[in-house]
C-alpha cells in the first residue's frame, strides 16, 4: 500500500508539472498578442543577435579566449527569457540592464582597440573634393561584407532598440493603464528614455574613431600625429565609463531603502527591518489598474488575529482598534467573533491596499532618481567630453569638417541643465510624500511598534529630533494617552498627532538614501588610475623620477 501510494504520489507530481508547462506556455503565447509580449520577445531577438555576431567578430579577430563572457551571456539570456511576464519586468529589468551594460561596455572598448582598426573597408575611395567624416553611412553594410567597420558599428545601434524595448515593459508594470494620464514621472520616464537613445547613437558615432586615421587624410596625420594618437586614447575610456554609468539610467538599479513593516500587525511585533523595495515585491501584486488589487488575508494570519483580538480586554481598546470616519472617532464594535474576524480582514484589505500604494509611489520614485543619474552623467561623461574633441579635432583639420552630432552635444547640456533643476524638485516633493505615506500607514496599521519604542520615554525629550513637525509640546507618554477615554475624540486626535510624529522620526531614521553617482565615477577613475599604473609600472616609474629630478635641478637653478 505504501508503494502504491509513493507511485500514485509521483504520477500526480509529474501531471501537474506537465500542466503547469502547459499553461505556462499558452500563457507565454497568448502574451505575443499584447505590445509587453510582443518587446520581450523582440528584446529576445537583439540580444541574442547582437552577442552571437558580436562574439563572431571577436573570435575572427583575436581568439577564441573571448567566449569566455558566454558565462555571463548565457545566464542573462536565461534571466530575460525566464522573466517574461509584464508585472515581473519591473523587478527582472533592473538587474538585466545593469548585467548587460557592464558587459557590453568592456566588449566596446576591446572592439574599439583591437578590432575596429583591423577590419578591412570595403567603401570606394573617396575624392578629396568629398567631405570625409565619421558620418553614418550604409556602404558596406551587406551581409556579405560582415566583416567591415559599417556592419560592426551597425551591431552597436542595436542597443538603444533593446534599451527601449526594457524600458517600455517597465513603463507597463509601473503605470499600467496608468500611462494614458499625463503625470510628472511619465514624463520623465519617456524624456530619460529619448537621451539615453540619442546618447548612445553619439557614442556609436564615436566609436568610429577607432578608424581615425583613415578619414582624417595622411596630411593630417604627419601634422598632428601626437595629437590624434591623445584623441584615440581618450575615447575607448569615455565610451567605457559612459556605457557602465549608463547603466544606472533604468528605474530600480539604484533606489533609496525604506523601512516599512510589510508584515500583519498581528505577526509583526515590532518587527520592522530595513528593506529594499525589491524586496517586496514577490508578495504584492503590482499596481497596475489604478487601484490596488483586493488580496484576501491568510488563514493562519486571521485566526492568530482573531485570538489576539478576542483576548483583550474591552476596556482596553487601542487607537488602532477603532475606525476614524468624518474627523469623529467610534469604536469598535465587538458582539462576537464573527464580528471581530470580518472587522480584521476589512482591516487587513485596507493595509494591504495602503502598502501597495506605498511600493507604487516607490516605484515611480525610482523614475526620478534614475532621470537625475541620467542627466549627470549625459553632461559631464557624454556630452561635455564627446563636444571637446570635436571641436579639437575640427581646429586640427583647420576648420574643415564638423560633425553634426556636436551640435547635438550643445543643445543636450543646454537641456540637461534646464532639466535637472525640475528633475531635482521634482525628487525632493517625491521623497517628502513617500515619506508621508509610510508614516501614515504605520501610525494606522503597526502603532504597536511605536508604542513599544516610545515606552519609557517622554515626549518633551523627542520632540527636538523630529523633523518638519510644528505644534506644541506634549509632556505625557504614549502609554498615558492610550488610556485616556474620557473624552475619546479629542484624546484620539493628539494620540494620532503623537504617533505621527514618532513614526516621521522613526522613517527618517531608517531610510537610507542611494550613493550619489558622483562616488561612482570616483571609484571608477581610481580603479582605471590604478590598473594604468599597474599595467604601464615601468613607464609611470621613468616619468615619476624624470620629474623629480627635473624639480631638483630648477630648484638648485633659482
Amino acid at each position: 500500500m505504501h508503494a502504491q501510494g509513493q507511485r500514485r504520489f509521483c504520477r500526480n507530481s509529474k501531471a501537474g508539472g506537465i500542466s503547469g508547462v502547459a499553461n505556462a506556455a499558452l500563457a507565454w503565447c497568448q502574451s505575443l498578442l499584447s505590445p509587453a509580449g510582443l518587446a520581450h520577445s523582440l528584446s529576445l531577438v537583439c540580444f541574442l543577435a547582437q552577442v552571437i555576431l558580436i562574439n563572431v567578430f571577436l573570435v575572427q579577430y583575436l581568439s577564441s579566449t573571448v567566449l569566455l563572457t558566454m558565462t555571463i551571456d548565457v545566464p542573462l539570456l536565461l534571466h530575460l527569457a525566464w522573466f517574461w511576464r509584464v508585472d515581473s519586468s519591473y523587478r527582472a529589468a533592473p538587474t538585466q540592464w545593469f548585467c548587460y551594460s557592464w558587459v557590453h561596455a568592456a566588449k566596446v572598448v576591446v572592439l574599439f582597440c583591437r578590432v575596429m582598426p583591423r577590419l578591412t573597408s570595403s567603401t570606394p575611395a573617396v575624392t578629396e573634393d568629398v567631405l570625409r567624416g565619421s558620418d553614418f553611412s550604409i556602404n558596406a553594410s551587406y551581409f556579405q561584407d560582415l566583416f567591415s567597420p559599417t556592419m560592426l558599428a551597425n551591431l552597436l545601434l542595436i542597443t538603444p532598440v533593446f534599451y527601449a524595448l526594457l524600458m517600455f515593459r517597465t513603463s507597463k508594470a509601473i503605470f499600467g493603464s496608468l500611462s494614458k494620464r499625463v503625470t510628472v514621472d511619465l514624463i520623465m520616464h519617456y524624456d530619460m528614455l529619448w537621451h539615453v537613445v540619442i546618447d548612445m547613437v553619439d557614442q556609436v558615432d564615436m566609436f568610429y574613431y577607432a578608424r581615425l586615421a583613415e578619414w582624417v587624410g595622411s596630411e593630417a596625420l604627419e601634422q598632428h600625429k601626437n595629437s590624434l594618437v591623445l584623441i584615440q586614447t581618450a575615447v575607448p575610456f569615455l565610451l567605457f565609463f559612459s556605457m557602465v554609468l549608463q547603466a544606472q539610467a533604468f528605474p530600480g538599479v539604484v533606489t533609496d531603502k525604506w523601512s516599512i513593516p510589510v508584515e500583519t500587525p498581528a505577526s509583526a511585533s515590532g518587527r520592522d527591518s530595513l528593506r529594499r523595495p525589491s524586496d517586496m515585491l514577490p508578495r504584492l501584486s503590482v499596481l497596475s489598474q489604478g487601484s490596488a488589487e483586493q488580496l484576501e488575508p491568510t488563514h493562519r494570519s486571521s485566526q492568530a488575529s482573531q485570538e489576539a483580538l478576542s483576548r483583550r480586554p474591552s476596556q482596553e481598546i487601542s487607537f488602532s482598534d477603532r475606525v476614524s470616519t468624518g474627523g469623529v472617532v467610534h469604536r469598535k464594535t465587538t458582539s462576537g467573533p464573527g464580528t471581530e474576524r470580518a472587522w480584521f480582514e476589512r482591516q487587513e484589505r485596507a493595509r494591504r491596499r495602503r502598502l501597495q500604494g506605498v511600493m507604487n509611489l516607490i516605484q515611480r520614485h525610482n523614475i526620478i532618481i534614475a532621470r537625475k543619474r541620467s542627466a549627470i552623467a549625459s553632461i559631464f561623461l557624454i556630452d561635455i567630453p564627446f563636444l571637446t574633441i570635436r571641436v579639437w579635432l575640427w581646429a586640427l583639420l583647420q576648420h574643415t569638417y564638423f560633425p553634426g552630432l556636436g551640435i547635438k552635444n550643445g543643445l543636450c547640456i543646454v537641456l540637461n541643465v534646464m532639466q535637472y533643476t525640475l528633475v531635482a524638485l521634482a525628487s525632493k516633493e517625491s521623497f517628502k510624500r513617500i515619506k508621508r505615506e509610510i508614516a501614515e500607514y504605520i501610525t494606522r496599521f503597526h502603532s504597536g511598534t511605536l508604542k513599544e519604542e516610545a515606552e519609557g520615554e517622554s515626549y518633551g525629550e523627542r520632540s527636538g529630533q523630529e523633523e518638519g513637525e510644528g505644534g506644541p509640546p506634549m509632556d505625557q507618554s504614549v502609554s498615558e494617552l492610550m488610556h485616556q477615554d474620557s473624552v475619546p475624540s479629542l484624546s484620539a486626535s493628539k494620540e494620532q498627532a503623537h504617533q505621527m510624529k514618532q513614526a516621521l522620526h522613526k522613517v527618517g531614521r531608517d531610510t537610507a538614501r542611494g550613493v550619489g553617482i558622483c562616488v561612482y565615477i570616483f571609484a571608477l577613475t581610481l580603479a582605471f588610475a590604478a590598473g594604468f599604473i599597474i599595467a604601464q609600472g615601468e613607464t609611470v616609474v621613468e616619468l615619476f623620477i624624470a620629474w623629480v629630478q627635473e624639480t631638483i635641478e630648477n630648484q638648485d637653478q633659482r
